[in-house]
């Protein structure tokens, strides 16, 4: 067989295989932030191909800073430390045949506002669809409310963020459990006494922070933003009908904060 011919018919190979393979589907984030300690999700093949008889699992980019783990399977970890575009690619076989999927990952440098990082900017359809939404550093607080407190407070003491999160850290624990009433009104008073402590009492204790007050039409607004997310607060609000509750004194109400107020005082 002439060179030519070799050629011709090689050409031909690669064309009839690349048009017979089928291409699948890839879910995982599209894009993610990247520090040195961030932890990745899985980026995964869909279900519907959970059945192959192999994977492989690559990455295409220039920029080598990457580890995937688990190449071989329905479901690849892929880790970044620098921003950049990468390409995963995956060639799953069945029987012998072969399909493929691609999807492009976009990385960047997480954004950091007076020392705190902010998380992912969640979907929206997707950080709405259940009561406690998206929490992707595992904090307590929702992380379209995190983003907003640290946004809206940046140019504050940093004792006003962490109220802030105590706050929507307590919001979210009712969510989570409208019934348990007694837990959820002592995390909830906690924060606004912790608050109360800094908004009015801090200045006659001879400190100079002024906390602003949290409990305002924005925060409420964004913490309550969905109608099943309001039943859930009203659930929990109906238990504390009838029930008597102390107030704490003016000088217990920073014990109340669950944060190391001392710590942040001394880097005033």
């Amino acid at each position: 067989m002439s060179s030519i011919k070799k050629v011709i018919l090689g050409l031909f190979l690669v064309l009839f295989i690349t048009g017979c393979m089928e291409v699948i589907e890839i879910e995982g984030n599209k894009e993610i932030k990247t520090n040195e300690s961030h932890t990745y999700k899985a980026i995964i093949v869909s279900t519907k191909y959970q059945d192959m008889d192999s994977y492989i699992w690559k990455v295409i980019s220039k920029n080598k800073d990457y580890h995937l783990t688990n190449e071989t399977t329905s479901e690849v970890t892929f880790k970044a430390s620098s921003a950049g575009k990468y390409t995963l690619k995956v060639i799953a076989k069945k029987n012998r045949k072969p399909f493929k999927a691609t999807m492009e990952v976009i990385v960047t440098k997480a954004e950091i506002i007076n020392g705190y990082e902010l998380p992912p900017e969640p979907d929206e359809a997707l950080n709405n669809s259940t009561l406690l939404g998206i929490d992707s550093n595992d904090n307590g607080v929702r992380d379209d409310v995190e983003i907003f407190v640290i946004k809206k407070y940046a140019t504050d003491h940093k004792i006003v963020t962490e109220i802030g999160f105590q706050l929507a850290s307590a919001y979210q624990k009712i969510l989570d459990n409208p019934l348990d009433t007694e837990a959820n009104h002592k995390a909830l008073h906690d924060a606004m006494d912790c608050n109360y402590y800094f908004s009015y009492y801090a200045k006659y204790y001879g400190e100079s922070i002024l906390a602003k007050d949290y409990i305002d039409e924005d925060f409420e607004n964004l913490q309550l933003n969905r109608k099943s997310r309001v039943k859930a607060y009203l659930e929990y609000d109906a238990q504390l009908s009838g029930g008597v509750y102390e107030s704490t004194k003016s000088d217990k109400l920073k014990e109340k904060c669950n944060f190391d107020v001392a710590s942040l005082l001394g880097g005033n």
